[in-house]
């Protein structure tokens, strides 16, 4: 997925007593699709806001993002929705997995709210979570598994509906050093071998070198490295 964000701006204000704070002001960006990139930078930079932005969950205060063919400003709520759901996938921090259901069933989560064949859902389900090497596990519940399994989970849960665009805010910021290196090679992998554009908020700078390219965002503006 194409990505063009254009005048971006997004003002915060935690209370009506509190000041207003811009955390993203004016900021430009442009992402071929297939690319993959990297945003850095000091936590309240903005980084967590800007995904949220191209990932639809907020909207900005001014300025438009055209997400593929979409211009989100002229899309309605519902085809906000749809077009969420359908192209983009989200990878948080921490995994957020159903700890009632099993890895299988987290997994195709985001297939019930869409018309379709079960079995193509199960059959995509299976293949994703064998390439995360956790078909073993599929009956497992994420309290028996540990902390990379149940992130790598989400990876896939992230890919059931084969989105076109992947958002993931600090994915190895709950791992330790071996997982987080495992998660990466994997969703590096997923990016070449799926053609999915991944866009990585993150801290380290071991990451940031296996992107395409390095933004930071400094004083509400993307600069790129």
């Amino acid at each position: 997925m194409q990505i063009t964000a254009t005048n971006i701006h997004k003002t915060y204000q935690k209370s009506l007593d509190a000041a207003s704070r811009e955390v993203l002001v004016d900021l430009d960006m442009e992402v071929s699709s297939g690319e993959k990139i990297a945003i850095m930078g000091p936590s309240g930079s903005g980084k967590t806001t800007l995904l949220n932005l191209l990932g639809t969950l907020d909207t900005p205060d001014r300025g438009k993002i055209v997400l593929g063919n979409d211009d989100l400003a002229a899309l309605s709520e519902s085809a906000i929705l749809e077009l969420r759901n359908r192209k983009i996938g989200f990878v948080f921090q921490f995994h957020h997995l159903l700890p009632q259901c099993t890895l299988w069933e987290n997994v195709l989560l985001p297939t019930l709210p869409i018309k379709g064949d079960k079995k193509e859902f199960h059959a995509r389900a299976e293949e994703l979570l064998k390439y995360m090497e956790l078909w073993d596990y599929r009956n497992s519940k994420p309290a028996e598994l540990s902390g990379g399994e149940c992130q790598r989970t989400a990876v896939a849960r992230a890919l059931i509906n084969r989105p076109t665009l992947l958002l993931a805010d600090e994915p190895t910021g709950s791992l330790d050093e071996q997982n987080a290196g495992q998660l990466m090679n994997l969703m590096v992998n997923i990016n070449k071998e799926m053609g999915i554009t991944l866009i990585i908020a993150t801290h380290s700078q071991e990451i940031a070198q296996k992107m395409d390219k390095l933004y930071r965002i400094k004083n509400g503006k993307l600069v790129q490295q």
